[in-house]
This record gives C-alpha cells, structure tokens and sequence, in this order.
C-alpha cells in the first residue's frame, strides 16, 4: 500500500460516497459498497436519488436501508412524466441538490456507474467541486439506428471522470482513445457477475414462496425498456414481446420498466395483459429472489443488458428485442432480434426447444469479468495517488 497517496492524505480512511438513483444500478454498486463498508480502510456513505424513494418504483429506498448503509442525502428530483423534457429537468434539479449536499460533506471520493443521468450529474459536480470521480462501467460501446442518449452521457461522465474501473478490456481501450491517461484505467468487471458468484441463491421452493407456485416449473422472464431515441415505439415493442413470449405456453414473469422517457407506456401495456392468468408482475423483488428468478428461468426476454451481464454467467438464453444493447459486448447466450414478432417468436423457439443451442451456451463464462471486480476495485482505490495529483487530468493526443 502506498504511504503517500490518498488513503495517507486521508489519515487512513477514505470518505467515498456512491450516488445511485434506481434499483438495478444500485444492485451492480452493492456487492462493492459492502467490500468498502467492510473494510477500516473507507468511510462509506450513499446519495440516494431518482427512482429510489418513488412510490412508483416501489421506495427501493428501502433495500438500500435495509443493506445496513449510511444514507448521506435523499434528493428527490425525479419527475413524473413520459416526455424528454422531464430527464433534463429531472437531471437539473439533481445537480442543485447533489452541488448542496457535496458542499456540506465534502467526501475524498464520489463513485458513479454507467450511463444514467445520475452519473454524468455526479461527474459533473464533482469536476466542478474538485472531488475526484470513480467511474464504474465507463467506455461501453451501443449504436441502434437512430441513436440512443446514453452513448454520449456513458463518454462524457468519462471525460468528467478521474478513475476508470471498466467491465472489459476492450472498455478500457475505448477509454484510453478518449484521451484518458492509462494510469487512470482499470479493467475489473461488473458488479453483477459478484452479486452471483457470492449469493448462492435460494431455492425453487424458497423463490414460490415468494413470486408465486409458478415458478416451480419452466417459465419466461421478461424486462424490456423504453430507447431514447424511440420512446412512441416502447408501448409497441412491449406488447410483442408479451404476445410473442404468452404465445409459447409458458408462465411469464414481466419486471417493471426503468424511470426513463417512455417507461409509463410499457407499464400501461403490462397492465393491459393484467387479465392473463400466466402473466405475473413485479416490481422490486428482495436480492436473493431477483438472483434467484434469474437463475431458474427457462429464457429471459426484452432489452435488459442483464441479458449481457448475469444471463451470461448463467448460461441463460436471452432474446433481445430491438435496438436497445446492440453493438454491446455479449456472449453465444445472446439472439439479438428486431422488434418484429415472427422473429421474435423464432428466437424464443430455439432458446426454448433447440437443444444443441443450449447445450452450447457456456454458463460461468462471461465477458464482464469473472465474479472478482469487488477485490480488484478496493485495491485500487486504497492504491490511488493524491488528490491534486486525481485531479490534474491530461490528455493523451
């Protein structure tokens, strides 16, 4: 360990706070939070914002509670509403209070993930705050036709950043060519691929207890999200995706959308199939049963790049309808269809019946890391050097 970097500047304990602002980013955060909070060498604290203490998503605040963490702040800055409109304003009234509650605790380190609007917000008030940032998950590549907003919010929350802790290698490289020193860039895998390798799950038996007797025997699961840049297409996608997967026969469980432009309509189409007596939602599942119902199920369905990440470690088929995810990394697990419903029926056949693809699918292999991110991370942020020297950025070309 260094002794003269920023855990000494810190007198040997490093206050690093986490933003997150909805339950499936909070989710790949957890399993790092808990190696932190375990460790004398950090003093952990979450901001706690957008979705989270939201009737609408369930007060998921809740699960962040229960998890045993100090919550710093609440800001409430999620606005109720399908328009583009509402991200800005939502993402404007963040920064005001996220500026406020920087200013009072004034932490070493501020941790962001991804490509949401709380991350490009964190990294923004923490550049002009002079608090160093820790980007988890920067330099992933998307590009469905029309464009998508979270390819340019994940590369600029890079730019704001300080610190690059990647899911790939080749994530780092497109951090590196965005003129980030190398120094700075850390590949270490997702988060999602700990929370498996260290929950060993419940049982079938367990999970019905929980979510119902159907899912003692095969079923489908489903979770599909509105795309920026084709909001008045999300109502649509969803209800073939519904059809599509109601017509195999099979239970179907649908999770709720995300709090992104678009997510009403899918939720007013989900409960349009309401009388269906083998369609099941949900909304925040306790972590264990979320893993769980993953792991039991026969396919997942949608545009979730859980899909990517965890159904790949598992080795569970996944039918990825539309733009959303294309051109990311992925494994043999994934079918990327168009949101058509002959190809998403054909998609689901084989996931289902075809046995050669399936047995071909390699569960525990995944090219999001190997369950290991949470010990690379804490090393690296005991390892870093000053602040003054975090924040002095220079660019490569």
């Amino acid at each position: 360990m260094k002794n003269d970097g920023l855990l000494a500047a810190c007198n040997g304990r490093i206050k690093i706070f986490a933003l997150t602002g909805i339950r499936s980013e909070y989710d790949l955060l957890y399993p790092l939070l808990g190696a932190l909070q375990t460790d004398d060498a950090f003093d952990v604290g979450v901001i706690v914002a957008g979705a989270h203490p939201t009737p609408l998503h369930d007060y998921s605040i809740r699960h962040i509670r229960d998890d045993g963490f100090r919550i710093v702040d609440v800001i409430e800055n999620l606005l109720f509403s399908d328009s583009c409109a509402s991200k800005a304003k939502s993402a404007g009234l963040l920064l005001q209070g996220l500026s406020q509650t920087l200013a009072r605790e004034t932490p070493d380190l501020l941790v962001v993930l991804g490509d949401r609007e709380e991350s490009v917000t964190g990294a923004l008030a923490g550049s002009y705050m002079s608090i160093p940032v820790v980007h988890l998950a920067g330099g992933d590549h998307t590009h469905p036709a029309g464009g998508n907003v979270d390819e340019e919010v994940r590369h600029a929350t890079s730019k704001l950043s300080h610190i690059h802790l990647t899911m790939a290698e080749e994530h780092s490289e497109r951090v590196k060519r965005l003129g980030e020193e190398s120094w700075r860039v850390h590949t270490v895998g997702s988060g999602g691929i700990d929370r498996l390798r260290n929950n060993p799950g419940i049982s079938r038996e367990q999970l019905a207890e929980v979510v119902g007797e159907h899912v003692l025997g095969d079923y489908l699961l489903v979770i599909h999200h509105p795309v920026s840049s084709a909001i008045e297409q999300a109502s649509d996608e969803m209800q073939r995706v519904l059809e599509q997967c109601l017509a195999t026969g099979l239970p179907v469980f649908v999770g709720a959308p995300n709090s992104d432009p678009g997510s009403q309509s899918i939720r007013e189409m989900i409960n349009h199939f309401a009388n269906y007596s083998r369609l099941h939602t949900y909304c925040n599942l306790p972590r264990d049963a979320f893993t769980a119902i993953l792991r039991y199920a026969r396919c997942l369905a949608g545009n979730s790049s859980l899909g990517l990440h965890e159904a790949g470690y598992l080795g569970l088929p996944t039918v990825n309808v539309g733009e959303r995810q294309k051109g990311r990394l992925s494994g043999g697990n994934v079918q990327f269809v168009p949101a058509e419903p002959a190809a998403i029926q054909a998609a689901l056949e084989r996931a289902l019946n075809d046995k050669d693809y399936r047995q071909q699918i390699d569960c525990g292999s995944s090219p999001y890391g190997d369950g290991h991110m949470t010990e690379r991370t804490v090393q690296i942020l005991k390892d870093l050097p000053d602040r003054q020297q975090l924040l002095a950025k220079k660019l490569t070309f």
